[in-house]
Order: C-alpha cells, then structure tokens, then sequence
C-alpha cells in the first residue's frame, strides 16, 4: 500500500477501492458506467435561462488541446500523484458552446450515469488549470481512472475532478455536490498543508462550497491576479491547436424532414457523420401518401381517418451543408421504389436568425 494511506472510516460506502492501483488509487463511490469510446461521448450541457443541449464529441474539434502536469490530490486519504493529463480546457468548451450562469453563480458535473456530481464556483470553473481530460501519462484515460472523459480541478480536492463526465450544468445557487450531501467532506478545498506543498494557488473570484450554516464573515484574502485563460499556467507543458482551414460563413437554410418514428436514430446517425450534430426534432401526426388509418365510425358509412406518428426534423445549416444533410436523411430512410412512408424533406430559405441573449445574428446564432 502506498505509504502514508489513511485507511477510510466509510470504506463500506465504496463500490470500490484499490489504493495500490498504478499511475493512481482507484476511488469509485458507485459502480463503474459501462465502458464508452471517446468518440461516442455525448456531453449533456445546459447553461442558465437556456435550453439543455446533446453535445456530441466530435463537435468540439477545434477546441485547443492542451497538456498538464498537475496533481491529482486525495486530502481524506492523505496521497496525491503527479502526472501528466491531456485534455481541453474546461473555460475554452464553455466559450465555444457560450455556456453561461449568473457572474456569481456555479456549474455541476455529473457522471454520465448521473449518480455522482459536483459543483464548482463560476470563478474556479473558468480557471485554465480545469481541465476536461481525455488522456492520461500519454495514453488514452483509462475506463479506471475515469476515462474517456473526466474533470481535472488541481487547486480543490480529488472528488472533485468527477470522473465519467456526461452532463454539464448551470445553477445560479450552490448545488451542494454529493460528498456533502452524504457528509463524507464539509468542502473540497485543500488545507494549507497541501497548497503549500504544491504551492497552490487559488483562482480568484467566487470559491464554491460556501458553509451550509453562515459564519461570521472574515476579511477577504489577498486574491492572485486574473489570468487570461490561454496565458501560461504552472505546470504546463505543451499546447496543441488543430489548424483547421477558415470556412466563409454562407446563406443559411432550413431543411425540414418528416420520417417514419422508428427511423429517428438512423437519421441522427446519418447527419452526424456528415458533420451535423445541431437540429430540432419532434414527434408529429401526419397522412401523406399512407392516408393515414383507416377505420369504420360506428353506426355511419363514412371512413374516418387517423393521422400516423411521424418524427420531424428542423435542421439549420449554411448552404453548402444543404446537399450533403439531404443525402444522409434520404440515405437513412429510404425503403425503395415504390414504398409508402419514407418521409418528406424540404429546404427553406431563411432570411435571418438572432440569438435573444447575445443578439447575434446569422450564422452564429445557430451554431
């Protein structure tokens, strides 16, 4: 066993533990999510007054990658290790989904199982340490250590870098992460014995986890300056960008698509692989050629006629994506010459669109 362990009062709470486990113990409160490649992630995100949306990994190509050798530090079991993490910056994702919450608000993390979840201030949120990491000594992020994605928060304790993260989301009040609610920890913020250690410094602004019961204020400590999130951080030691060719942004169409129900997961599959991961989809009732469902009123000669299910789709896109969604839906759908039911596409002009919050207008109000 690694030196200087102290053995867990609640080790019975655990679903797992392996504290001689390489490069890092093995700490899991609740059983492990099934195995998922990176690629298939799919990251829950919603910020404050907006609509929840699917996120799906591919979408966040051009974010910077970056590298940090950071510790990861367990102040209730007394061990930390250094090593080296790969991911993107929790700030960047944040800014190139424009998720946002109150200036004093906060963010949860959850498991993608949704059993475990933690809360950071807006402030700690958006420090360039935070990482969302996908790698790890090098290697892919192991399924043990919380791959394929996890949070990494260096300057707060280790429960709070959540592992297997699937959802991300906005509150204006403290969301009281889970190892308070169970009173396994009255905070995750390291004490001066492991700052110094690691001269840690804290970000400024906001600290999460505020006492459940008021104290009497205190005075404020001297903050650290503000760093610009892509200014150098301690520990850092490389930074990778994707040189992606700038596209001119075009006229925007909608492309509107009524399908068979059951046909629903091809089609996303179908436009996700030409790129598109951004649309509207709703169940509707509708006729077309099938006529609907046919059946006798009682005690009249007349037929009635009952609307079938249908999916529809509302997807917005530059024009020159038009081409390539439409043959993926049609691809997904079509049944054969002659067949009933495969659906309807339609592609509409749109003059323009606003994003409420931001007024931004065209194509950046709807990516």
């Amino acid at each position: 066993m690694r030196a200087g362990i102290n053995p867990p009062k609640f080790a019975d709470k655990f679903f797992r533990i392996d504290f001689e486990a390489s490069p890092m113990p093995v700490l899991s409160l609740y059983p492990i999510p099934a195995p998922q490649k990176l690629e298939e992630v799919r990251l829950d995100v919603c910020g404050l007054e907006q609509h929840p949306r699917l996120i799906a990994w591919p979408m966040l190509d051009e974010i910077p990658r970056v590298k940090l050798n950071v510790p990861l530090i367990c102040q209730i079991f007394n061990w930390s290790e250094g090593v080296e993490w790969e991911g993107i910056r929790l700030v960047d994702l944040l800014d190139f989904l424009k998720v946002e919450t109150h200036p004093e608000g906060y963010f949860a993390f959850y498991s993608r199982d949704r059993v475990f979840f933690e809360g950071l201030s807006r402030d700690e949120a958006r420090d360039p340490r935070v990482l969302l990491a996908y790698g790890l000594n090098g290697a892919p992020l192991p399924e043990l250590h919380g791959g394929p994605l996890r949070l990494v928060v260096p300057f707060m304790q280790g429960y709070k870098s959540v592992k297997w993260v699937g959802a991300i989301q906005a509150f204006r009040h403290d969301p009281i992460g889970i190892k308070r609610l169970l009173g396994q920890s009255p905070s995750g913020h390291l004490n001066d014995s492991w700052k110094s250690r690691y001269q840690i410094s804290l970000p400024a602004g906001r600290p999460g986890d505020p006492l459940l019961i008021p104290a009497e204020p205190s005075p404020p400590a001297a903050a650290p300056a503000l760093r610009s999130a892509f200014a150098p951080v301690a520990g850092e030691v490389a930074t990778v960008k994707k040189n992606r060719k700038s596209v001119e942004k075009g006229v925007l169409k909608e492309i509107v698509a009524v399908i068979r129900p059951e046909k629903q997961v091809a089609t996303r599959q179908a436009l996700e692989s030409v790129g598109i991961y951004s649309y509207t989809t709703t169940s509707v009732l509708g006729r077309s050629r099938q006529r609907g469902l046919k059946f006798q009123s009682e005690g009249k000669e007349a037929v009635a006629i009952k609307f079938l299910p249908k999916q529809f789709f509302s997807i917005v896109v530059e024009e020159r994506e038009v081409a390539a969604a439409v043959a993926a839906i049609i691809k997904a759908n079509r049944s054969g010459k002659g067949a009933f039911g495969d659906g309807k596409i339609f592609v509409v002009d749109i003059d323009d669109a606003v994003r409420m919050s931001t007024d931004e207008r065209g194509v950046e109000a709807v990516l």
